[in-house]
C-alpha cells in the first residue's frame, strides 16, 4: 500500500544522488501545521487571531479571601514624622538650560567665544582656570547654617508653669573618662585570654596533670573545711545564745516569780532619795595676771626654740652622712626590685593572678568563681577521637571584662513569667428557653 507521504530525508550526507531532489524533501512538519490549523478552524478559529476580551476576563471585584490573607504594610514612623512637618528648605525651581561655551578655539580666526558668539580675552580664561583649579579666585565661601532644618522647635511651656526648671541635658560621668581598675589583688590587668595551665590539655603530661590535680583538690579540701568551721561557728554561738536566754529567764523566775516587771518597782525607778543627789561645783578660774601671761608667754617661745635647735641638729648629722644615707637608699631600691623580680618569676602563669581578687567590688556582687577544669582520671582518654570539647571562651572572656573592672557584675536575668490566658468556648446552640 503506497502512502501519500513523501519520503523522510533526515541525512543527507550527499546532494548528488536522486535523494536530494525536491520532490524527496521532508514536508511532514508543514503537514502536520496545516492538519492542526484546519482542527483549530473547525473548532472556532485559531487562538491567535481571537482578541483579548474572548480569550481573558476581567475580575473587577477581586478576590476576597486573598485581601484577607495580605496584611497592610505598616507606615515607618520616620515616614509619619516627614509627613507632618513641613520642610524649611524650598524646594528647587527647574531653570533654564545654558548653553554649552566653546573654550577649544573655534571661533573666527582660531578665537576662544562663548555660546554667544562674544570673545573670551586670556584674563577671563586664566581666572576661570584658577577658579576650576580651585584657587578660590572669585568663590563665595559659603556660611553654615546655625539651625537644624529637621529639628522640632522647643515648645515654650504655657506661662502658669513658667516658674519649673527646664530639663538639663545628661551629663556623662567622670569615671566614664577614666581607665577601668582591675579587681585584682595586685592591681594588675588580666590579659584578654589567659595562657592555659599545661595541665588542662585534653593529652596533658603526667607531671603537669598530677601537680593541677593535687592543687585544685587541696582548693576544694581546704574549701570544705572553712564551710564546716563555719557552720561549727555558728551552731556555737546559736547554743551560747540560747544557753545565755535560758539563765536570764531561770533568774527572773527565781527573783519574780513571773515575766514582767511590777507596777510598783517601775513606779519608784525614777525616784532618788535627797541623801542620793550630790551636787558638784567647778571653781571658776580667776583672770590672768600681766606676769603670769608674761610668763606663759616666754616659756611657749622657749619651748618652741629648744625645738627647732633639735630640729636643726639632727638635720646637721644627716648632712654629715649623707653619702651614707645615699647609698643605703640605693640597696634598699635594688632589694625591693630583685624581690618583685622574684615573685614575678614565681608566679606560675596568669591564671594564679586571675584568681587572686581583691576585697573591693565593682557593683553589689561578688565576681563569680572560675569553673574547676580538671579531668579526672577516669575521665581521661587514650584517643584524641573520644573526647568532647569542654569549656566556652564566650564564659571565660566575660569574666576576663569582670575581673579587669571593664563590666560590672550583675544577676543573670532568666525568661520573664507570662501570664496563663484560659482560652474558653461558648456553645449557644445549647442555649434553649422554655416557652
Amino acid at each position: 500500500m503506497a502512502s501519500n507521504t513523501a519520503p523522510a530525508t533526515y541525512k543527507q550526507p550527499s546532494r548528488k544522488g536522486k535523494k536530494a531532489w525536491r520532490k524527496n524533501v521532508d514536508i511532514t512538519e508543514v503537514q502536520s501545521g496545516l492538519d492542526e490549523l484546519r482542527t483549530d478552524i473547525i473548532q472556532g478559529g485559531p487562538v491567535s487571531e481571537k482578541p483579548a476580551d474572548e480569550l481573558f476576563l476581567t475580575d473587577v471585584a477581586g478576590d476576597v479571601e486573598l485581601e484577607k490573607t495580605q496584611r497592610k504594610q505598616k507606615k515607618l514612623r520616620v515616614d509619619e514624622i516627614l509627613a507632618q512637618r513641613d520642610s524649611k528648605v524650598e524646594a528647587l525651581q527647574p531653570g533654564r538650560k545654558r548653553k554649552v561655551e566653546d573654550h577649544s578655539g573655534s571661533g573666527v580666526g582660531g578665537k576662544r567665544v562663548k555660546g554667544n558668539g562674544e570673545y573670551v580675552s586670556h584674563r577671563e580664561l586664566r581666572r576661570l582656570r584658577n577658579v576650576a583649579d580651585g584657587a578660590g579666585i572669585g568663590v563665595l565661601a559659603e556660611e553654615q547654617a546655625s539651625n537644624d532644618l529637621w529639628g522640632a522647635p522647643d515648645a515654650a511651656p504655657p506661662e502658669e508653669y513658667s516658674f519649673l526648671e527646664k530639663k538639663k541635658d545628661k551629663v556623662a560621668p567622670k569615671s566614664l573618662k577614666q581607665a577601668p581598675k582591675p579587681l585584682t589583688a595586685n592591681g594588675k590587668a588580666v590579659a584578654a585570654v589567659l595562657k592555659p595551665n599545661a595541665g588542662k590539655s585534653y593529652n596533658p603530661l603526667l607531671n603537669d596533670w598530677s601537680a593541677l590535680l593535687e592543687k585544685e583538690g587541696q582548693a576544694a579540701v581546704d574549701a570544705e573545711k572553712a564551710r564546716l568551721a563555719a557552720e561549727a561557728e555558728q551552731a556555737e554561738r546559736e547554743r551560747k545564745a540560747e544557753e545565755e536566754a535560758a539563765k536570764v529567764e531561770a533568774l527572773e523566775k527565781e527573783e519574780y516569780a513571773t515575766d514582767y516587771e511590777s507596777a510598783w518597782e517601775s513606779e519608784w525607778d525614777g525616784i532618788q532619795s535627797e541623801a542620793e543627789q550630790e551636787i558638784y561645783t567647778q571653781k571658776q578660774k580667776g583672770r590672768k595676771t600681766p606676769a603670769e601671761r608674761n610668763k606663759a608667754k616666754a616659756k611657749k617661745e622657749r619651748e618652741a626654740r629648744e625645738k627647732w635647735e633639735k630640729k636643726q641638729k639632727e638635720r646637721d648629722v644627716q648632712e654629715k652622712r649623707i653619702k651614707e644615707i645615699a647609698k643605703q637608699v640605693s640597696a634598699n631600691d635594688k632589694e625591693k626590685k630583685l624581690a618583685k623580680r622574684d615573685v614575678d618569676i614565681s608566679s606560675e602563669s596568669d591564671e594564679d593572678e586571675a584568681s587572686q581578687l581583691a576585697k573591693r567590688r565593682f557593683g553589689k556582687l561578688s565576681v563569680p568563681e572560675a569553673p574547676v577544669e580538671v579531668t579526672l582520671p577516669e575521665d581521661l582518654n587514650d584517643s584524641l577521637r573520644r573526647l568532647k570539647p569542654e569549656g566556652s571562651l564566650l564564659t571565660d572572656r566575660y569574666r576576663n571584662l569582670l575581673i579587669n573592672g571593664k563590666l560590672e557584675v550583675r544577676k543573670k536575668v532568666g525568661q520573664a513569667k507570662k501570664p496563663q490566658r484560659q482560652r474558653t468556648e461558648k456553645w449557644t446552640y445549647k442555649d434553649f428557653k422554655l416557652k
